[in-house]
């Protein structure tokens, strides 16, 4: 057995694949030259050996391969050598690795991208801009358009009733309006009584009598009625029969009873009578406020003792309060009038207003001026119903009581949006054991509410108040220096000196 030993002789290198090498030789031949020698220096020679078995034909290739490598090895070596010089020469620390310059701009991609943007300080300044303007164009314009679209629906109301105006008056015929005329006539005539007073005579009377040469006792005044009932209730004014000494009735038929005194109510100048008397015929009630203005209306009375004697009109106007110049009914304070253009002269004080069906709708009591001058009031049938029944059960009209004195309230003071709606104000508390005075009410509040109901004026809140009866609980909503409260308040029974 041969054990190889190291040869100093050079090998061939055929069929053995170059290494890569670095671009610091100039040509192929040097990295091939610089390959070989780094093959040689780092390999044993039992790599570049032979086999153990090899032939002699290779041995002599080998050895004409190494004479011509030794040639060649030579000036690889040097160039190497060279190369390696000039490395050394040129070798210094590493350049350092440039890196993009960081900026603090952006790209023109981002640029372009962020442009569309707005800044977010700007963009919330916009924001609040945008707020603060649908404020103010809610503030200003809103009241507008409420006011714009309210006026729309009262013009559609207002043309919706011109049209059916029109039309109306295309079917009317002349020959039915003067049947209608006799048919009311012939209604109303039979329940329309005549009423005579006799009142005794004061002594300053009685001395301008003497001076006239006369000398009595008592003085005659007239008026109307209209029977409510046929068992002889009979409905009049006050100030027809107040004072009276004798009361008495002559009906439709010619009939001239007596009548005694049932009750009267000073507040609304309201009487009810009685009559010893049956089948009489009464009226029919209409319904007031069912009636609209510009409704026809005629009045029934027996004006300067002129039995019966009935005229026409239309109705004017609803909830008056008559303020001065009133004739036969200045007594009432409780006012709430409808106001129509039926010619009512004395006499005609206690007749009915009918309706075109001979329905009652109210009592003739006030007319304006000392002659008629075509404006009339009467009271409705709606208040006057309650008060009848009450003095046929009890013979008075018990109100209830609030204890304070009223004004209408200053436009200053008013803050509501609906001017219909006012309320009223409280000037003044009446004693410290009023029922305004236990609840708390004080001289300023403006009130809006009773029970839910709203207060138009201050004859509304009188007539509220005095349809209800003592010991009525109330829930009162008020205003106190502009704040919202709500007030009980338990009512008392008024005073009969309050209405005196």
């Amino acid at each position: 057995m041969r054990t190889d030993k190291p040869s100093d002789e050079p090998m061939s290198l055929d069929g053995i694949t170059p290494i890569p090498v670095p671009s610091v030789f100039s040509s192929d031949k040097d990295a091939e030259a610089a390959m070989l020698n780094a093959a040689k220096d780092g390999m044993g020679t039992e790599w570049f050996g032979s086999a153990e078995n090899g032939d002699s034909e290779n041995r002599d290739t080998q050895d004409h391969g190494a004479l011509n490598s030794s040639r060649s090895d030579s000036a690889s070596r040097e160039l190497l050598s060279a190369n390696l010089r000039q490395d050394e020469k040129s070798e210094g620390p590493p350049p350092p690795i440039s890196k993009p310059p960081v900026s603090d701009r952006c790209s023109d991609s981002d640029r372009n991208q962020n442009a569309g943007q707005p800044h977010p300080i700007l963009q919330s300044l916009t924001l609040l801009a945008t707020m603060a303007l649908m404020l103010l164009l809610a503030r200003y314009s809103v009241p507008h358009i409420v006011e714009e679209i309210r006026y729309a629906w009262h013009r559609g109301e207002m043309r919706a009733e011109n049209e059916t105006g029109v039309e109306g008056l295309r079917n009317v015929s002349l020959d039915s309006l003067s049947r209608a005329y006799e048919m009311v006539t012939s209604a109303v005539g039979p329940t329309v009584v005549h009423i005579d007073v006799e009142r005794s005579v004061s002594e300053e009377d009685r001395n301008l009598q003497r001076l006239l040469g006369e000398d009595s006792y008592t003085l005659s005044d007239q008026g109307s009625g209209v029977v409510i009932d046929k068992d002889g209730y009979i409905l009049t004014n006050r100030h027809v029969i107040a004072d009276g000494i004798a009361i008495s009735v002559t009906l439709s038929d010619g009939r001239r009873l007596p009548a005694a005194l049932v009750g009267s109510d000073m507040p609304t100048d309201l009487a009810v009578l009685k009559v010893d008397a049956d089948g009489l015929i009464p009226i029919a009630w209409g319904d007031s406020d069912a009636l609209r203005v510009g409704s026809p209306v005629w009045a029934v009375g027996s004006p300067f003792g002129l039995d019966r004697t009935i005229t026409f009109g239309i109705l004017s106007g609803k909830h008056r309060v008559v303020r001065a110049g009133v004739q036969h009914g200045s007594s009432a304070r409780y006012q709430d009038f409808m106001q129509s253009d039926v010619a009512v002269n004395p006499g005609n004080s206690g007749g009915p207003l009918v309706d075109a069906r001979g329905r009652l709708i109210g009592i003739n009591t006030a007319i304006v001026g000392d002659t008629y001058q075509g404006v009339s009031f009467s009271i409705p049938s709606n208040v006057t119903r309650q008060i009848y029944d009450r003095i046929r059960e009890t013979g008075k009209v018990e109100r209830g009581w609030l204890g304070v004195l009223l004004s209408e309230v200053p436009d200053s003071m008013h803050r509501g949006d609906d001017l219909r709606v006012r309320g009223a104000l409280i000037s003044g508390v009446t004693g410290e054991d009023s029922p305004a005075a236990i609840a708390g009410l004080e001289i300023g509040d403006i009130l809006l509410k009773i029970d839910g109901v709203r207060v138009s004026d201050v004859g509304h809140l009188m007539r509220l108040i005095a349809n209800l009866g003592q010991g009525t609980l109330l829930n009162v909503e008020l205003t106190r220096d502009g704040e919202p409260m709500t007030v009980e308040v338990r009512l008392k029974k008024r005073p009969d000196n309050l209405d005196r």
